[in-house]
Protein backbone atom coordinates (compact mmCIF):
# COMPACT_ATOMS: atom_id res chain seq x y z
CA UNK A 1 0.00 0.00 0.00
CA UNK A 2 1.08 3.60 -0.40
CA UNK A 3 2.96 5.31 2.37
CA UNK A 4 3.09 8.85 1.01
CA UNK A 5 1.63 11.82 2.79
CA UNK A 6 0.99 15.34 1.64
CA UNK A 7 2.68 17.89 3.85
CA UNK A 8 2.20 21.59 4.06
CA UNK A 9 3.76 24.49 5.86
CA UNK A 10 1.25 27.34 5.77
CA UNK A 11 1.27 27.09 1.96
CA UNK A 12 0.82 23.45 1.06
CA UNK A 13 4.03 21.95 -0.25
CA UNK A 14 4.85 18.42 -1.27
CA UNK A 15 7.06 16.02 0.70
CA UNK A 16 10.20 16.77 -1.33
CA UNK A 17 9.60 20.52 -1.37
CA UNK A 18 9.25 20.64 2.40
CA UNK A 19 12.98 20.12 2.85
CA UNK A 20 13.74 22.73 0.18
CA UNK A 21 11.57 25.28 1.97
CA UNK A 22 13.71 25.13 5.09
CA UNK A 23 16.92 25.29 3.07
CA UNK A 24 15.91 28.44 1.19
CA UNK A 25 14.41 30.34 4.12
CA UNK A 26 15.77 33.81 4.78
CA UNK A 27 17.17 34.52 8.25
CA UNK A 28 14.04 36.51 9.22
CA UNK A 29 11.74 33.78 7.94
CA UNK A 30 13.85 31.11 9.60
CA UNK A 31 13.05 32.65 13.00
CA UNK A 32 9.32 32.67 12.24
CA UNK A 33 7.43 29.53 13.21
CA UNK A 34 5.74 28.00 10.17
CA UNK A 35 2.82 25.72 11.05
CA UNK A 36 2.96 22.27 9.48
CA UNK A 37 0.67 19.27 9.25
CA UNK A 38 0.59 15.84 7.68
CA UNK A 39 -2.35 14.81 5.54
CA UNK A 40 -2.52 11.09 4.84
CA UNK A 41 -3.85 9.74 1.59
CA UNK A 42 -2.64 6.16 1.64
CA UNK A 43 -6.22 4.93 1.85
CA UNK A 44 -7.38 6.89 -1.22
CA UNK A 45 -7.44 5.94 -4.87
CA UNK A 46 -6.47 9.23 -6.45
CA UNK A 47 -7.26 7.98 -9.95
CA UNK A 48 -10.94 8.48 -9.04
CA UNK A 49 -12.84 11.73 -8.63
CA UNK A 50 -14.04 10.54 -5.21
CA UNK A 51 -10.47 9.98 -4.01
CA UNK A 52 -9.38 13.41 -5.26
CA UNK A 53 -12.35 15.13 -3.63
CA UNK A 54 -11.68 13.36 -0.34
CA UNK A 55 -8.04 14.48 -0.40
CA UNK A 56 -9.13 18.03 -1.17
CA UNK A 57 -11.52 18.02 1.81
CA UNK A 58 -8.76 16.69 4.07
CA UNK A 59 -6.30 19.35 2.88
CA UNK A 60 -8.80 22.19 3.35
CA UNK A 61 -9.89 20.91 6.77
CA UNK A 62 -6.28 20.62 7.90
CA UNK A 63 -5.48 24.11 6.56
CA UNK A 64 -8.39 25.49 8.62
CA UNK A 65 -7.03 23.79 11.73
CA UNK A 66 -3.36 24.69 11.24
CA UNK A 67 -4.19 28.29 10.34
CA UNK A 68 -6.58 28.57 13.32
CA UNK A 69 -9.54 29.69 11.23
CA UNK A 70 -11.98 28.69 13.98
CA UNK A 71 -10.37 31.04 16.51
CA UNK A 72 -11.84 34.51 16.49
CA UNK A 73 -9.87 37.73 16.68
CA UNK A 74 -10.41 39.90 19.74
CA UNK A 75 -13.68 41.86 19.47
CA UNK A 76 -14.58 40.18 16.18
CA UNK A 77 -16.60 37.32 14.78
CA UNK A 78 -13.91 36.75 12.15
CA UNK A 79 -10.57 34.93 12.34
CA UNK A 80 -7.50 37.14 12.69
CA UNK A 81 -6.00 38.62 9.54
CA UNK A 82 -2.93 36.40 9.96
CA UNK A 83 -5.17 33.31 10.17
CA UNK A 84 -7.02 34.40 7.05
CA UNK A 85 -3.76 35.04 5.18
CA UNK A 86 -2.37 31.65 6.26
CA UNK A 87 -5.52 29.86 5.12
CA UNK A 88 -5.65 31.72 1.81
CA UNK A 89 -2.01 30.90 1.09
CA UNK A 90 -2.43 27.26 2.11
CA UNK A 91 -5.55 26.63 0.05
CA UNK A 92 -4.17 28.35 -3.07
CA UNK A 93 -1.97 25.31 -3.60
CA UNK A 94 -4.49 22.52 -2.97
CA UNK A 95 -4.88 21.65 -6.66
CA UNK A 96 -1.11 21.37 -7.07
CA UNK A 97 -0.89 19.16 -3.98
CA UNK A 98 -3.54 16.82 -5.32
CA UNK A 99 -1.78 16.64 -8.70
CA UNK A 100 1.55 15.86 -7.00
CA UNK A 101 -0.07 13.17 -4.84
CA UNK A 102 -1.67 11.65 -7.94
CA UNK A 103 1.73 11.54 -9.70
CA UNK A 104 3.36 9.94 -6.65
CA UNK A 105 0.62 7.33 -6.37
CA UNK A 106 0.79 6.56 -10.11
CA UNK A 107 4.59 6.15 -9.93
CA UNK A 108 4.29 3.87 -6.93
CA UNK A 109 1.78 1.70 -8.77
CA UNK A 110 3.86 1.64 -11.94
CA UNK A 111 7.20 0.89 -10.30
CA UNK A 112 5.98 -1.08 -7.31
CA UNK A 113 7.01 1.58 -4.75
Amino acid sequence: MFTKTALFAAALVGPAAMVGLAATATPAAAQESIPTATVYYTDLDLSTVEGQETLERRLVKTARKVCRMDERAVDSFLPSSSSQACYRKATEKVDGQIAAAMRDQEKAQRYGG
